[in-house]
């Protein structure tokens, strides 16, 4: 995969999850938001390899939050990531970045059977639908800027597949992706994929998924999804 696809890629996940502060500064992008816990809101991105660590550590220090940095793309932030081990970061939470094109997708994803909701806010229903399959709800997800759909995948008039997808720079990042364990492996997950895809303007499509769950990735690749590259967290 290109360099420039790699960061094109990073540049869109940036954009479409919520960080109530958002700063660039010698080299770090530093994001920060007290309401939504996930590391990927409160975690520094290096846009130089030669950045220095302890802008990131100011930088939590005065919010009384631990350093975290996201080191992408692990391929080539390796000198980075021995410099963070050697500073006592520990690594958390491999993650590979996943990609595919959007008509690709539309012809992996046959015709849904079931009915599948969009919502262009975390409305009530959508809340509701994630806590039914078992997920968990999270806070400031209004926060995504639009275009953005929450989608909700619908049998009988039970909610049994949630999933989220945000559209920045020509990518249409997919997030929040669950289905009731008593309905997996029946099409849910590609009737969500093909829904997202056939509403979002941008001709690419990018997920994140743990690097230790086979399962999701190889279900994903059967879907003509390939890797574009690897991160995790250094945290302090």
């Amino acid at each position: 995969m290109r360099t420039s696809d790699t960061f094109e890629i990073e540049r869109a996940a940036v954009a479409t999850w919520p960080a109530t502060t958002v700063e660039r500064r010698d080299g770090w992008l530093l994001r920060h938001c007290p309401l939504l816990p996930r590391r990927r809101s409160n975690s520094a991105l290096p846009l130089d390899p030669l950045a220095d660590p302890e802008v990131v550590e100011r930088f939590y220090a005065e919010r009384s939050r631990p350093a975290i940095v996201q080191v992408s793309p692990l391929d080539e932030r390796a000198d980075l990531d021995a410099l963070l081990a050697g500073r006592g970061y520990r690594a958390e939470a491999s993650t590979v970045i996943m990609r595919t094109e959007r008509e690709a997708l539309l012809r992996a994803c046959p015709p849904p059977s079931f009915e599948v909701q969009l919502d262009d806010s975390p409305a009530p229903r959508w809340l509701s639908a994630v806590a039914d399959v078992g997920g968990r709800p999270e806070p400031s997800l209004d926060r995504v800027p639009a275009p953005v759909a929450f989608a909700t995948a619908v049998h009988d008039g039970v909610a049994v597949g949630v999933g989220m997808f945000a559209v920045a720079d020509g990518w249409c990042g997919v997030y929040g992706m669950r289905t009731d364990s008593r309905w997996r492996r029946r099409g849910v997950a590609s009737a969500l994929l093909r829904a997202g895809a056939e509403w979002a303007s941008a001709e690419r499509v990018f997920l994140q998924v743990e690097t230790d769950n086979s399962v999701a990735r190889s279900r994903y690749e059967s879907l003509g999804f390939i890797r574009a590259h690897a991160y995790h967290y250094r945290v302090r």
